[in-house]
């Protein structure tokens, strides 16, 4: 609940900076980094023994900096996130540890001091799209094939990315460092909590804006994820709860961009942080995430494959959409 974040200590008590980190990817501006927690919540585990520190807990952090490109959805993109997604789910070091979460942020984390990047992610490249659909007969989809690229950049965006990123088998958080748009928002809503930063940034859904539907897929995530009504969020925050539906009116059909406070009001996210204190958190709410650990949910028989078959069976509708959909759907048609 909105409460339990508020509750949360000042500063986080430990955060990766003074924990061993071992980058397992780094390419074209995507990079894959775990943090190795050690038994006491203080001390140092060392990441390359053949031991099993790694049972103690490990947190992930997948890092986008394409700031050149504000971050945008591209087949590049695609491909490197596609990467990273693998790496945790074979690198040995992670494969044989149930006990991790996962942290996708825009925030430096490389310690050059860089300003924070403005962009979580600016959405689907419509730059990309329009060139790509002018090299390609003018956009026309053949029906059989579907050469259709903005088309098949959104289905593997879709079935690839974010329906394996909803129902991955551990905690799974969006630290929102900046504006986080369409696609960029649907990556945040694909996991399991949503923290963003304060004064600067905006959510949107920006479809009605740029005469797009939505897809079935966005369409039914954005459903699944949005709203309970769990306006006012504590502290000084007075705005009054709004419902699933008002959320979803608004957002959608009106393409309205919110702040963090009018998103943590709407139920978008889960709490808002000063930009300096926003990591830090992510990495607390990912600590105590931890399946297997006592100061985290210690789950007494915690197993990775049911709980990722939790996910589908809560996420339903929108699991079937994002693997199994196609843009070319009818928007009356059934997932």
């Amino acid at each position: 609940s909105s409460s339990s974040f508020a509750s949360m200590t000042m500063v986080a008590a430990t955060t990766s900076s003074s924990l061993p980190t071992k980058t397992l990817f780094n390419k074209d501006g995507i990079s894959l980094s775990a943090t190795t927690l050690s038994p006491s919540s203080d001390a140092a585990a060392d990441i390359s023994s053949d031991g099993d520190d790694h049972d103690n807990g490990i947190i992930l952090t997948l890092t986008l900096h394409r700031n050149h490109e504000k971050n945008v959805v591209n087949p590049t993109m695609i491909s490197l996130l596609i990467q990273a997604l693998d790496i945790i789910d074979s690198h040995p070091m992670l494969a044989n540890s149930n006990n991790k979460a996962l942290i996708i942020t825009g925030i430096s984390l490389d310690g050059n001091n860089e300003p924070a990047c403005k962009f979580f992610s600016n959405g689907l490249d419509l730059e990309w799209m329009l060139r790509a659909n002018n090299n390609n007969t003018h956009g026309k989809s053949d029906e059989k094939t579907n050469t259709n690229p903005t088309s098949k950049l959104i289905e593997s965006f879709n079935s690839l990315v974010l329906a394996r990123i909803l129902t991955l088998p551990f905690r799974t958080i969006a630290a929102i460092n900046g504006h986080c748009i369409g696609a960029g928002l649907f990556l945040a809503l694909a996991c399991d909590y949503r923290i963003m930063r304060t004064k600067r940034g905006f959510l949107q859904w920006p479809e009605a804006r740029l005469g797009m539907r939505l897809t079935k897929g966005f369409a039914e995530l954005s459903k699944a994820k949005i709203g309970n009504g769990r306006g006012g969020g504590g502290g000084n925050n007075s705005m009054p709860a709004a419902s699933d539906h008002d959320v979803l009116r608004e957002g959608i059909l009106t393409a309205k961009k919110y702040t963090s406070s009018e998103a943590l009001a709407s139920g978008i996210i889960d709490a808002e942080y000063p930009i300096e204190e926003l990591y830090a958190r992510a990495f607390q709410l990912a600590r105590e995430g931890l399946p297997e650990s006592p100061s985290g949910m210690n789950l007494d028989y915690f197993d990775p494959k049911a709980y990722t078959e939790m996910k589908m069976e809560m996420y339903t509708d929108a699991y079937r959409a994002l693997k199994f959909g196609k843009v070319e759907d009818l928007p009356h048609s059934r997932i």
